[in-house]
């Protein structure tokens, strides 16, 4: 909700006028510019004090429906987010915009890799056969059929050209090779943090400063029973110097150090972390997973 729209509730919903002191700087810097430009509340002076007053209860009224059409008590019950964000204010963007639920599209080739809750039993190599994909609809909260667990690793990777074309692979990975775009869903780090979900989660991020926040974010996040592995390619230092991207640096240079900082306050800052930002500051670069292939 806006600035403008809280002040006004606050002042419709009292039937007296309010001292200024009722609101926040910004509050009052809106309502002054609402009552030039319509004239239906007004300043007054009060002593050494400012009093907000309404003139037109009603018209203020309608103004905050035309901007919020529903409340919360109008919406029905288990609209989408994004459909309750409309009714609230016209625009699916403005409150909350993360969904309810995420899907953990991931591959598999081996028949001894198991997903298991309660109930069910599923291996993801019979769905990666016969449809290329394994997917998994997660929700945060340890609901009915939530439970779920995998025996092998699981392998995150950040930009799809990875999850599509998996001849990078190492030989003897025996796990789910899992996709997520840019960020990690906060909804998948709720769930990993809820309970146990496999041995060991591995991340390969880009090597720049979105990559190692994501790994941060991964490390505070996932539960104390399973361990993280942050994946290094083969030969990433020469990668580094030769196929570097610059103007990537540049924009997340900031992200980048932040992570270092924190990975140091965590003691998980090892020589290989060390490593890369020491030559990514030298280079001014950061390295993309595409470079994988070269």
């Amino acid at each position: 909700m806006s600035i403008l729209s809280e002040a006004l509730k606050r002042l419709v919903s009292s039937d007296q006028p309010l001292m200024a002191s009722a609101f926040t700087a910004g509050q009052k810097k809106c309502l002054e510019q609402f009552a030039r430009e319509t004239r239906l509340i007004e300043l007054k002076k009060q002593g050494r004090a400012t009093i907000y007053q309404v003139i037109n209860r009603q018209s203020v009224v309608n103004y905050l429906r035309q901007l919020h059409p529903l409340d919360e008590t109008s919406l029905p019950d288990g609209l989408p987010t994004r459909s309750g964000n409309i009714g609230r204010e016209r625009n699916s963007k403005t409150g909350q915009t993360s969904h309810d639920c995420w899907y953990l599209l991931m591959k598999s080739w081996d028949a001894d890799v198991v997903w298991q809750n309660a109930n069910d039993r599923v291996q993801p190599s019979e769905h990666t056969a016969r449809f290329g994909v394994a997917a998994l609809q997660i929700n945060a909260g340890l609901s009915s059929g939530q439970d779920w667990q995998c025996n092998r690793p699981l392998l995150l990777v950040e930009n799809q050209a990875l999850f599509d074309q998996c001849d990078w692979l190492p030989q003897d990975f025996k796990g789910c090779l899992a996709y997520y775009a840019g960020q990690l869903s906060d909804v998948l780090l709720q769930w990993l943090a809820e309970q146990k979900r496999t041995n060991e989660v591995i991340l390969f991020p880009d090597y720049d400063g979105v990559g190692l926040s994501n790994y941060v974010r991964l490390l505070n996040s996932l539960h104390p029973d399973s361990a993280l592995r942050f994946y290094w390619l083969p030969d990433w230092e020469a990668k580094l110097e030769k196929f570097g991207n610059t103007e990537c640096w540049l924009k997340t240079r900031v992200q980048f150090e932040n992570a270092i900082q924190k990975l140091n306050a965590r003691n998980a800052l090892n020589d290989d972390f060390i490593k890369l930002a020491h030559l990514s500051q030298h280079y001014g670069k950061t390295l993309e997973q595409e470079a994988i292939w070269l």
